[in-house]
């Protein structure tokens, strides 16, 4: 299997790159990682109103992958609830 900087394609890593290294996407993925983190928004819920705050493309011209943004909310909402175990202890 091919795979592009551990990543099943270009258009994953490429998500991945923008939503984790640029700051006001990253404050975006946050804000629902947040929401699904307080029970606010289920995955797919987020998922979608976060497409919406994004534009189109990333800024490589190469489209968001919907599965790798699924998985970048999941990882932030186990960091968010991590942070709160560690701050309760």
């Amino acid at each position: 299997m091919t795979t592009y900087n551990g990543y099943p394609s270009l258009e994953h890593w490429n998500t991945a790159l923008w939503l984790n290294n640029d700051e006001l996407f990253y404050v975006i993925l946050r804000k629902y990682a947040s929401a699904m983190a307080n029970d606010r928004f289920g995955l797919l819920t987020a998922t979608k109103l976060l497409l919406e705050e994004l534009p189109e493309q990333t800024p490589d011209r190469i489209n968001w992958r919907e599965g790798q943004i699924e998985l970048l909310l999941i990882e932030q909402v186990e960091e968010i609830e991590n942070q709160w175990q560690s701050l309760r202890q």
